[in-house]
């Protein structure tokens, strides 16, 4: 080897001495990956409804509010208690009174501080019966909200409600108060409130072509820590292997509903990896029990028997599903292990529907929105005509769907998905309770019991109460099916981001892989 001419040796040592001012200049000002505007593609599962907090508890609808808005509260991940977020602390002050201080200093997306007053007219318009709120029954104890001053306010109950803060936090669907601005939406109608959203969250909307894609933008004067992503761009696909196919290719970083089929080929990418975690959406196989057919006690034990639930979930999703007696999940304090899913039995279904006309279904399903939904059901489809059934489907985008859900207009049985990060009991009320826009059902008997059970402050009597509202709600065949689906993502190895909050995805906490 020659020996390096003394300008070779010139060039390299004015090279190193530039790397070394590069490192130190690195080092001085941060990590270098930070110094360009870091952008995440999103693919969702499927498509936005309405961004009015108090207007929706749609999943996909929840997965942008919840970067655009904010709780008092939040659950600690770690200790599963609450802890405060915009509330700088909160007590009980009486079995029902609520004493809540806020943090001063926090700014909504046009600048203003949050105050008292907006804390206030965030829950009472969830409260108005005109707006039909999917969180009102979550919310219905609040007696009275009352302004102490500008940081501090109060909350009555008409009767004890011990897990009122718990169900008011981010995580768990319907029950979640965002807080809105009062001066910013009086005077607004709400279709206009529903696409324009403003509220003081670590990200502010910067655009939403409907149907196309929606555009998150990091806010600057945010009260928190700064997300490492600097822009959300969400797009919409519904298409399982499309949407597969998108990640793949790096079309997108991030996707919802990874397929269990396409979960090992996803795994041996050196692009792309799995994020699961066990703790996803509870579905229920919700049957209309307040209108006919299924006003029909035998009816609906005939549905329920038809179905072989263990065969279908372990068949679509093997290891990473569950099949329940209970329309909760297990990280649930009041779930009820004793409890058994309905038997199949497709004779005794035979049976009950012999002297009865041949029932006509046309219902409305989803494709994509759930992990292998469509799969579902084809095959609830296929064992309800066995039995004498005759079901005419008809498959719709998921925001006209949940729509028509909300205004109890979806069919006489469909699946729904259900987020138990709260950890509570209390959110069957969502679907179960007459008062909720969600309800598929009009019973005075399960409306006694959750009240009783909203009301005790003893933890051992209110689970007692919520194991008598189980064994009800299974003796009447409300629910035809319940399973529990790991929630799956698709993440290009640019980004990593710990599964905590279930199937909620929080772009502020997902991290640049370093």
């Amino acid at each position: 080897m020659k020996p390096l001419q003394s300008s070779t040796r010139s060039t390299l040592k004015r090279f190193a001495l530039g790397a070394l001012s590069a490192m130190a200049l690195s080092f001085a000002s941060g990590p270098a990956w930070s110094a360009e505007p870091v952008t995440a593609r999103v693919a969702l599962s499927g498509g936005l409804d309405r961004l009015d907090p108090s207007q929706t508890a749609n999943g996909t609808d929840l997965v942008i509010v919840t970067q655009i808005y904010e709780t008092l509260l939040e659950i600690d991940y770690a200790t599963k208690e609450l802890k405060p977020k915009l509330a700088q602390s909160y007590r009980a002050v009486s079995p029902t009174l609520w004493e809540i201080k806020l943090r001063k200093g926090v700014k909504f997306h046009d600048g203003s501080e949050m105050t008292a007053e907006d804390v206030k007219f965030s829950i009472e318009r969830i409260l108005d019966p005109k707006l039909s709120s999917p969180h009102f029954s979550q919310l219905s104890s609040i007696k009275e909200v009352r302004v102490v001053d500008p940081y501090t306010v109060e909350i009555e109950t008409k009767v004890p409600d011990p897990v009122l803060m718990r169900r008011m936090q981010p995580l768990g669907g319907s029950g979640r108060l965002f807080i809105m601005s009062k001066k910013y939406y009086e005077g607004k109608d709400n279709a206009e409130l529903a696409n324009t959203p403003m509220g003081t969250g670590p990200y502010k909307l910067e655009s939403w072509e409907k149907g196309q894609r929606l555009v998150l933008t990091r806010f600057e004067d945010y009260w928190g820590n700064k997300p490492e992503i600097d822009k959300g761009i969400y797009t919409f696909i519904p298409e399982n292997a499309t949407r597969v196919n998108a990640l793949v290719q790096g079309e997108v970083d991030i996707i919802q509903r990874v397929p269990i089929t396409d979960v090992e080929r996803l795994e041996k990418s050196d692009k792309v990896h799995v994020i699961a975690s066990p703790n996803g959406l509870v579905h229920t196989l919700l049957l209309d029990s307040s209108k006919p057919p299924f006003n029909d006690i035998d009816v609906r034990k005939a549905f329920a028997h038809a179905l072989d639930v263990e065969d279908m979930v372990e068949g679509l999703l093997g290891k990473y599903g569950r099949v329940y007696g209970v329309p909760m999940s297990e990280n649930v304090v009041q779930f009820d292990a004793s409890i058994k899913p309905y038997a199949y039995d497709p004779e005794l279904s035979k049976r009950l529907l012999k002297d009865k006309a041949p029932i006509k279904l046309e219902t409305f399903t989803s494709d994509g929105r759930y992990v292998n939904d469509r799969d579902f059901y084809n095959v609830i489809n296929r064992q309800l005509e066995e039995v004498g059934f005759k079901v005419t489907p008809q498959t719709l985008e998921w925001g006209r769907l949940i729509n028509m859900m909300q205004n109890r207009s979806a069919g006489p049985f469909y699946i729904i998905g259900w987020d138990f990060g709260e950890g509570d009991a209390s959110k069957i009320n969502s679907f179960l309770h007459s008062s909720s826009a969600l309800s598929i059902t009009q019973d005075a008997e399960f409306d006694r019991l959750a009240a009783l059970a909203g009301q005790e402050i003893d933890p051992a009597k209110r689970t007692k109460i919520f194991h008598d509202i189980q064994k009800y709600v299974h003796d009447q065949y409300f629910i035809a099916a319940i399973w529990q689906a790991a929630a799956l993502y698709g993440f290009s190895k640019k980004f990593t981001w710990e599964a905590n909050s279930g199937d909620t995805l929080l772009l502020h906490e997902v991290k640049v892989s370093k």
